[in-house]
Parts: C-alpha cells; sequence; structure tokens
C-alpha cells in the first residue's frame, strides 16, 4: 500500500486530490499535514475519508515550525505531494516575510525531513507558472516551457521560485526523488472566495458590485481542479523522477479578468449592463499581464482537459 503524505491537504487543490485520488487508488493511506490557516476548511475533505482511520489521517502542523521526520517514520511514507502554499498574490505585497516562511523555510524544512528520514520513493513539489513573470499581450513570444528562464515579479512568485531551487538543489546533492509542478490559475470547490471567480461568484449572489484591480486587461488561463487532480494522478505513477512539468490549460481558456467579471455578471445577475457591477479599484504594485505556458510534456504523459472554463463556468 502506497503511504502518501500530503501538505495542505484542507487547502484548495489539496482537498479536491485527496478526495480524488482516495477513491480512485483503494491502496492508498493518506496523512494529511495541514496548519489550518484562514482558507483551510476540515469539511473540504469529504467526511467518509475523514472517518476512516485505516486510510487516512490528520495532523494540524505547521511546516517551518515542526520536524517532521517522527510522522514519516511513524507511517512509514513512502510518498510527498507538497501542496501546502500561502498562495493570495495580493497579501504577498504586505506580508512578503511571512510568505517567506511558510513557503521557502517550510518547503527547507519538510525536504530536509525527507533527506533525513531517507525512505522516500516520490517527491512532487507543487509551485506556480508565476515563477516565469510576465508574458506580453498580444505578442508572438513563445510559451514557457519547463526549460525557461525563472523571473518572477511579485513576492508570492519570488517564494515560489525560491522554494523550487531548494528542492533542484536536494535532488542534485543528495539523490532525492524530485519532481516538480508549475500550474496556472484553477478554479473548482472548495476555493476559498479571495480568488477571483468564487469572490465574484460570492460578491454577485449578495448582490454586491465585484472589484477589478486596475482595467481588468489582464489576461489569465483557467483550469477545472477536476483536470489539475487528474493530472497530479498521471505525475504521480507515470512522471519521471528529476522532470518538471507544466499543467496548463489550452489557449481557448485565457480570458481577461473583465471578460470573467462580464460572463459571470450575465449568469448570475442576467443583465448585459456590466459596468453597474464592477467597481474599479487601485491596481496591485506590479500586476503581470499574462502568463503563457506550454503543456505539451504533461500532455505527452497521457493528459486530457476535459472541462473548458468558458464551456464549465
Amino acid at each position: 500500500m502506497r503511504v502518501l503524505l500530503i501538505t495542505g491537504g484542507y487547502g484548495f487543490i489539496g482537498s479536491n486530490f485527496i478526495n480524488y485520488y482516495y477513491y480512485a487508488n483503494e491502496e492508498v493511506k493518506i496523512i494529511n499535514v495541514d496548519a489550518m490557516y484562514y482558507c483551510a476548511n476540515e469539511t473540504n475533505v469529504k467526511e467518509e475519508i475523514r472517518n476512516d482511520k485505516e486510510r487516512y489521517r490528520f495532523y494540524k502542523l505547521n511546516l517551518y515550525e515542526n520536524d517532521l521526520q517522527h510522522l514519516l517514520e511513524l507511517f512509514n511514507v513512502d510518498t510527498v505531494i507538497h501542496f501546502a502554499a500561502q498562495s493570495h498574490v495580493q497579501n504577498s505585497f504586505t506580508d512578503a516575510l511571512q510568505y517567506t516562511k511558510d513557503n521557502v523555510v517550510g518547503t527547507h524544512m519538510l525536504l530536509e525531513a525527507c533527506r533525513l528520514y531517507g525512505k522516500i520513493e516520490k517527491f512532487i513539489h507543487v509551485s506556480t507558472d508565476e515563477v516565469y513573470g510576465e508574458s506580453m499581450l498580444n505578442s508572438e513570444e513563445e510559451k514557457k516551457t519547463e526549460e525557461s528562464v525563472l523571473c518572477p515579479t511579485n513576492p508570492y512568485a519570488a517564494t515560489k521560485a525560491g522554494a523550487e531551487l531548494i528542492a533542484q538543489s536536494y535532488y542534485h546533492s543528495f539523490k532525492m526523488p524530485i519532481i516538480i509542478t508549475r500550474g496556472n490559475n484553477v478554479y473548482g470547490p472548495n476555493q476559498y472566495p479571495e480568488k477571483l471567480i468564487p469572490k465574484f461568484i460570492k460578491l454577485l449572489k449578495e448582490g454586491k458590485r465585484v472589484t477589478i484591480q486596475g482595467d481588468g486587461s489582464n489576461v489569465r488561463a483557467f483550469l477545472h481542479v477536476d483536470d489539475v487532480c487528474s493530472a497530479f494522478r498521471l505525475i504521480l505513477e507515470k512522471g519521471k523522477v528529476g522532470e518538471i512539468y507544466n499543467i496548463g490549460s489550452d489557449e481557448e481558456s485565457e480570458i481577461s479578468v473583465l471578460d470573467v467579471a462580464k460572463l459571470l455578471i450575465k449568469s448570475i445577475r442576467g443583465v448585459d449592463d456590466y459596468e453597474a457591477w464592477i467597481d474599479y479599484v487601485a491596481d496591485r504594485p506590479f500586476n503581470d499581464k499574462r502568463y503563457y505556458i506550454s503543456n505539451r510534456k504533461v500532455k505527452d504523459l497521457g493528459w486530457e482537459i476535459k472541462k473548458i472554463f468558458l464551456i464549465t463556468t
């Protein structure tokens, strides 16, 4: 039986992956470690799973303050998927040091515990496409591949890039079985309403106006969390140690923030006069125009995108 340690398992993507993989693989025991910050919720994981003491355990731990080696040894863990992170870009501008503690120091503490433990067969480090930095709108710029230069432009992305580099150093220096993923924007159930889509939905359902930073021309690509979970399963089962995999949507799922607002206003409020439902506010200190990544490598593993954003929203 695979013994899988998941960090951040009560967060958005982590909880969805637990709910998915628990049923997809009956020969897995899941150890969920989460610091239980404001955006985590134990009910994100299905009650049936939480009640299964044979195949599921939860521990409330902060990675940068705790040594996880004892947990790894207690359960004879063989696989790690490291979802845990501070991920809200806006907050990183005002609390950058905390992001460094959680995303960089926390990752380093986890890697060191795994190194000392010495029995990890696969360690998947979950990163972001934001480590590549900004791509331009309406340009002939090529998609960012896994070999592209890292050029983060905000504190959140910088901490994720830093954590990646530490993970890569453990692969090269200590032969740790590291795989890195870089994903684009994700949406779906259990997402905390600080992120764009659930935030807009919540406000509109409450009869409130949505807020857009800047003019809303910034473009983002969105993946449904179900497709993300299937990508992680493929990488877990077929991914090659030492490799990096972009988990990105196809170009038809690219949409501007303003167009997301228009789409949701039309769907929820049933009106075409979208300007009456939008407040434009000051932009971020830096707001990347676009993230533009290639997903060819993960598709070569057999991954398929089944939920297109403009159809499923």
